[in-house]
């Protein structure tokens, strides 16, 4: 703990790590709080857009295989993480959204969406107009991601004001309760 410096006009001026505390107070402020939280209402609010298609046919049938599912096309066949709910003979699409990537879905059925297990190789097909909307997911932003950086931020951020309060308050002896 260091004194309180006195300048030659007779002011008393705090250690610059005081100075240091309340700039890092300030950064995370804005880095660890403010910056993750603006962009969570921007994903929130934004809609999920779909960027690009493959037609995969007909769903055929799905056997659970090592840690994946193996979904029977008439046009092949394609592993995805978890389950696929389809009545026989749907038409199913993979394609890549804003929020959730390439994913396997029965056509015009978005809840019906499984990620796949491993990445797309075949063609897709550009959706016209799509091109404007925020691709969250290439910037490898998701929900989880967010969530976390939220938490952390507001930790780090707290654990800062605290510094910089105990800092603030050991050289100011006037601010001590007593």
């Amino acid at each position: 703990m260091s004194a309180t410096q006195v300048s030659s006009t007779g002011v008393r001026r705090p250690p610059r790590k005081v100075y240091i505390a309340e700039a890092m107070f300030v950064v995370m402020l804005f880095g660890g709080f403010l910056v993750p939280w603006g962009i969570w209402f921007w994903f929130h609010f934004a809609p999920n857009v779909v960027l690009s298609t493959a037609d995969l046919g007909r769903f055929v049938s799905a056997s659970k295989g090592n840690g994946a599912t193996n979904v029977e096309t008439t046009k092949g066949t394609v592993a995805i993480d978890g389950t696929l709910s389809a009545l026989r003979g749907s038409e199913l699409v993979v394609q890549t959204s804003t929020k959730t990537g390439t994913e396997l879905c029965v056509a015009g059925n978005q809840q019906s969406c499984v990620a796949l297990s491993s990445p797309w190789s075949g063609p897709m097909q550009v959706v016209p107009g799509a091109e404007h909307a925020t691709n969250f997911f290439a910037h490898g932003i998701s929900s989880s991601i967010l969530t976390l950086w939220r938490m952390l931020g507001f930790l780090v951020t707290l654990g800062t004001l605290m510094a910089a309060s105990l800092e603030i308050v050991n050289n100011h002896p006037e601010l001590k309760r007593g």
